[in-house]
């Protein structure tokens, strides 16, 4: 069966796909839907840079940006806010006229370089929980070289160039169209040919599965390490030790658990339906969805890493310029309440006085005559 890659929705990006839906919709329903959509990437990325500030901010106290664990987080969150700008910037397709050279920038720049950071932070999740999990281990030269800075620095340089160089080729196949639903316009695509497009599918399952598994193994040998030393040193059960570790550590499980509810959808969606006409607009809402959910992973970077921490949250309570600035604004509210409070109830005693003094000397009157 024949593919018509003009109206593939697979082939469009987020925002392409986006405008696709729009402009396939009914002239008095394109405003609101171009609102709903721009609102919905605007909210994400704006709940993402202020969640990743704050991860910044508690970060970026001298004893926890010295850990490897630490620089790695700090990193983390600036790829992160640098790819949702990206993200918030594809909305300027959605403009009705669009040069072809401001759509090649925005397709083959800007869109490309949101897709090799979103892959970078789902890599460096996977060697955050390795790193996490070095920490538990004894002393020794090879360890400690691991968990120096120097390398950590050195990790991060060749898991950038390597995660440039594994999209090279969506770099140069990505191409500007023209929109078949609005004439003088572009949609973005990326046109692979059979081989390329088999190697991709090999990559994006590489991109998922290995950082992943990665973030599992890592979590469960810090699990398994703590539990062994804990039995060994209470003379109990070695699964009861995990069981009862599991529920105090089940935060270290959050990434990668919010990684896989991210990320599996689209993939699921891509294997299950491999060429997808536009006009099925339930299918191109949801394609859409599922391209737009993939970064609500780097978006919760506070949630995932620094609120579990009671370390990392105690440092964002106490040592960090916004943490202590919710603090305070808190302890005033709690102030502030009591007083109005009290203040309330002052007002309704007196009225209560008054009100019976008012019933009462009714009474009187009455009485009288």
């Amino acid at each position: 069966m024949s593919c018509n890659n003009s109206i593939n929705i697979f082939l469009l990006g987020l925002v392409s796909g986006m405008t696709s839906d729009i402009r396939g919709s009914s002239i008095d329903q394109q405003d609101l839907m171009t609102f709903a959509y721009a609102f919905s990437v605007t909210i994400l990325v704006v709940f993402g840079i202020i969640s990743n500030i704050f991860s910044i901010d508690a970060l970026k106290q001298k004893e926890i940006r010295s850990s490897t664990v630490g620089l790695y987080l700090i990193v983390y969150s600036c790829f992160s806010i640098f790819g949702l700008i990206l993200v918030e910037c594809r909305l300027i397709r959605m403009l009705k006229s669009f040069s072809y050279i401001a759509s090649f920038i925005i397709c083959n720049v800007v869109s490309g370089l949101a897709s090799i950071i979103s892959r970078i932070c789902l890599w460096m999740s996977g060697f955050i929980a390795i790193q996490r999990s070095l920490q538990s281990f004894e002393a020794s030269r090879l360890i400690n070289k691991i968990r120096s800075r120097s390398f950590v620095i050195k990790q991060i340089i060749v898991l950038i160039i390597t995660m440039i160089l594994m999209h090279i080729h969506e770099l140069i196949y990505r191409i500007s169209v023209n929109d078949p639903l609005l004439k003088g316009n572009y949609i973005c695509q990326i046109k692979y040919p059979p081989p390329l497009l088999t190697m991709n599918t090999i990559f994006s399952f590489i991109h998922i599965f290995v950082p992943l598994s990665l973030n599992v193994f890592a979590d469960c040998l810090i699990l398994t390490l703590i539990s062994r030393r804990r039995a060994t040193l209470h003379q109990t059960s070695y699964w009861n030790q995990w069981k009862k570790h599991f529920r105090r550590h089940c935060h270290l499980f959050l990434a990668p658990t919010l990684a896989t509810v991210c990320i599996s959808p689209q993939l699921i969606l891509t294997m299950l339906f491999s060429c997808v006409d536009a006009s099925i607009k339930w299918l191109l809402r949801l394609n859409t969805a599922v391209n737009l959910i993939i970064y609500i992973h780097q978006a919760s970077t506070f949630f995932i890493f620094i609120l579990p921490s009671e370390s990392y949250f105690r440092s964002f309570k106490t040592q960090s310029h916004f943490g202590k600035f919710i603090i305070r604004c808190c302890r005033l509210n709690n102030r502030i309440n009591p007083i109005l409070t009290t203040t309330g109830r002052s007002l309704m005693e007196t009225r209560n006085r008054k009100a019976a003094a008012t019933i009462e000397l009714n009474q009187i009157q009455k009485t009288d005559n």
